[in-house]
């Protein structure tokens, strides 16, 4: 076999093992293909891709800087570099890779989406409606056009243009019933009044085919939503029951990680005293506690507030902790005294310049990525004036508001078990619990069934306690323009209502594991 017919062949394969996410086999091959064939831009990516998957972005960076050595004008090893410099929290860079690939041909589609992305996930809306527009119009056929549609339907989605979303989104159901994933995104902004609803019609005809996984994940969590809507509670449970069986065989929760880092954590700030403080003037607002707790309704009532600026769930802290100081789930020394100032110096360094790609002129930033919980006592240290809000709810409704919703990463893969997520819930009140009894009123606790029933007297204590004056905006959440990317992104869009208390007991019987977990405690 000739050296053509042997890399087209080569070729095939390798994508076939990434399509089928056998990621491992994918960088074992490709990187012996990439030494036998250096000229070749597609064992580069398609190696690096399949590590930048298991999160080994560094190694995947180091593949496609190799590749741009190569090929320094392929708009391909360009776009790829941009997505793993994306991920590396770079954004200064990704967004040089994709600018550098547009300018080689300022019509490739998949720069003009990531870039789009890129923008959107800073804030800078009306950039990133633009991109998305422009790789629209140069999209000529189906797979680019989905690809598209998905883009600009999320980006509606997300700003609370709903209507917008849906025609973007039923476009996506035409072209390719098979994408199940855009069923989900359908259901968290449609509701569903009547069994003859046409989506529902849709999707149950679905059942019956030959489905991935993945692809009827989500389309078991959007159709337990949309009986749900209808009130047929067996129904909707029979459904979120199958799409969370799957989940759970996915990503394989293991317990024994949380349990082992909260130990670690409560060891390592045991006799905590505050003479490590590094000084910031940068003011957070950072708005902690489990997923589903309220805490993106919170980031709307304060982020609406004149001097504040909303940027979502972010990623800095909490990868930055595990780059510099937490390394294979273990801390580099047992006790916080024994952290070097320098490595604690870096993770404020880099959560700063994270933070700076936001170009905002608020005096206070808002990061609520509920699982910040666990890094309380790094915040304390690395930012002591931020301010801390804790989002407390009732314990079943979270662990079900959990339990039936699909999230885009594994960090919160524990929701898909109703024993794994009973017992996760236990070890964060037990974290809780330290942090507060360190902390105490440094942390304000918001209770989510309070902040219904009284409203304005729970928005001036949260405003007191951030040590802003009063705006009449944040009575108005529902209001607020701020980009929502969350499971909640269709409830903070409404006036504020109390139907979602006591949601679970409606599958109260369905939910006894969950429950004797939850309550034994």
């Amino acid at each position: 076999m000739n050296d053509i017919n042997l890399i087209k062949k080569q070729a095939e394969i390798i994508v076939n093992l990434y399509n089928a996410k056998k990621f491992a086999e994918v960088i074992q091959k490709g990187k012996i293909l990439i030494k036998k064939f250096p000229d070749q831009v597609i064992f580069y990516n398609a190696t690096s891709l399949s590590l930048s998957a298991l999160d080994r972005d560094d190694e995947a960076l180091l593949i496609m800087k190799s590749a741009l050595s190569n090929h320094p004008k392929n708009i391909h090893v360009l776009n790829n570099l941009g997505l793993i410099s994306n991920k590396l929290n770079n954004n200064k860079l990704s967004r040089e890779y994709f600018n550098q690939a547009l300018s080689i041909n300022d019509n490739f589609v998949e720069s003009l989406i990531n870039l789009g992305n890129l923008e959107l996930s800073e804030m800078n809306l009306q950039e990133c409606k633009s991109l998305y527009e422009k790789a629209l119009s140069l999209s000529k056929n189906n797979q680019a056009k989905e690809i598209v549609y998905t883009a600009l339907g999320h980006y509606h989605q997300q700003i609370g243009n709903f209507d917008e979303a849906l025609n973007y989104l039923y476009k996506i159901n035409d072209l390719n019933p098979n994408n199940t994933g855009v069923d989900k995104s359908i259901s968290l902004i449609h509701k569903y009044k009547d069994k003859k609803d046409i989506h529902l019609a849709s999707m149950e005809k679905k059942i019956s085919l030959k489905l991935s996984e993945e692809q009827n994940q989500s389309l078991f969590f959007a159709l337990g939503k949309a009986y749900e809507d209808l009130g047929l509670h067996k129904e909707s449970f029979k459904f979120l029951s199958k799409a969370n069986e799957i989940a759970d065989n996915r990503y394989k929760y293991n317990i024994n990680k949380d349990i082992d880092l909260f130990d670690q954590l409560k060891s390592l700030f045991k006799n905590f005293s505050y003479t490590l403080k590094i000084p910031s003037s940068k003011k957070f607002i950072f708005i902690v506690g489990m997923p589903r707790s309220g805490t993106t309704l919170i980031e709307q009532i304060v982020s609406a507030h004149r001097d504040v600026f909303g940027a979502g769930e972010l990623k800095f802290l909490s990868e930055s902790i595990h780059k510099n100081i937490l390394l294979e789930n273990k801390f580099i020394n047992e006790k916080i005294k024994e952290l070097s100032f320098e490595n604690l110096k870096r993770i404020q360094e880099e959560y700063l310049e994270g933070v700076k790609s936001f170009n905002y002129s608020e005096e206070f930033l808002i990061d609520k990525a509920p699982l910040n919980f666990r890094w309380i006592g790094f915040i304390k240290i690395l930012f002591p004036e931020s301010k801390i809000i804790h989002c407390k709810r009732d314990s079943m409704d979270i662990c079900f508001s959990n339990f039936k919703n699909s999230f885009s990463h594994s960090s919160l893969s524990f929701s898909y078990n109703q024993e794994k997520l009973g017992n996760f819930f236990n070890l964060y009140k037990s974290l809780m619990e330290y942090w507060k009894n360190i902390f105490g009123n440094e942390i304000f606790d918001l209770v989510y069934e309070d902040l219904l029933n009284n409203q304005k007297k729970l928005t001036q204590e949260l405003l007191d306690f951030c040590g802003l004056s009063w705006d009449e905006n944040c009575m108005k959440p529902h209001k607020n323009k701020n980009k929502v990317a969350t499971a909640s992104l269709a409830q903070v869009r409404a006036p504020i209502y109390k139907s979602s208390i006591k949601k679970w007991e409606n599958y109260s019987e369905e939910l006894s594991i969950l429950k004797n977990i939850v309550y034994k405690n």
